[in-house]
């Protein structure tokens, strides 16, 4: 995108060059992971009703992003490192990670700082990355990415409604949500329309069972 090549070619100049060690499957994998890792973690911890868990989790959240950016500049593929699609993830997650940090400071609801920014920022960014993959001619790469998106978006529209019923796994639905596309893109031949029915059973029955174990 032409909006981001100013940023790309200052960031080509200043970047250290990458290893190359990790191609772009075990990018996303690790990707996949790191979200899995990370809100499943943030729910263990939310389900622990530790007074200071909010701090607990950004910690958690603060070692994860610093190994997996660290990961990224060092040894991800240029092609990875200055694609669209991460100064797109670059936009969303820097605007929810304000979000949150006003969460912190007690000037924004934690529910929105801390869930909803979130879901929102997935959704907008696997729909955004979708957007990408299919301008530049893999239609069912793309259109993966938005199913996805479009699920993110019912997700956020759910909390929005109904918070209680999505509160006591919602960070699992969010794990699920973050990890499933990436590990689906790497590990199957499914179609656009299967990857985002998978996506979107998993969130749901992970909801589902929030509501039977409450």
């Amino acid at each position: 995108m032409a909006a981001f090549d100013g940023v790309r070619n200052r960031l080509q100049r200043v970047a250290p060059a990458t290893s190359g060690r990790l191609t772009a499957s075990e990018f996303l994998l690790s990707g996949a992971a790191a979200g899995l890792f990370g809100w499943g973690g943030t729910q263990a911890i939310t389900w622990s009703s530790r007074a200071n868990g909010a701090l607990f989790a950004t910690a958690l959240w603060a070692v994860l992003i610093s190994g997996f950016v660290g990961l990224t500049v060092l040894h991800a593929p240029d092609s990875v490192r200055f694609s669209d699609a991460m100064f797109a993830w670059g936009t969303v997650n820097t605007t929810a990670t304000a979000v949150t940090i006003g969460g912190l400071l007690g000037v924004i609801p934690a529910q929105a700082a801390f869930w909803h920014a979130w879901v929102g920022a997935t959704a907008i960014g696997y729909c955004w990355t979708g957007g990408v993959l299919e301008g530049a001619g893999q239609p069912v790469r793309g259109r993966g990415y938005v199913g996805a998106g479009v699920v993110g978006l019912c997700l956020l529209a759910v909390g929005a409604v109904a918070f209680p019923l999505v509160s006591p796994v919602g960070y699992l639905a969010l794990a699920a949500l973050h990890a499933l596309p990436m590990a689906l893109d790497v590990r199957t031949s499914l179609p656009a329309v299967h990857r985002t029915g998978v996506v979107g059973v998993a969130v749901a029955a992970v909801l589902v069972a929030g509501v039977v174990m409450a």
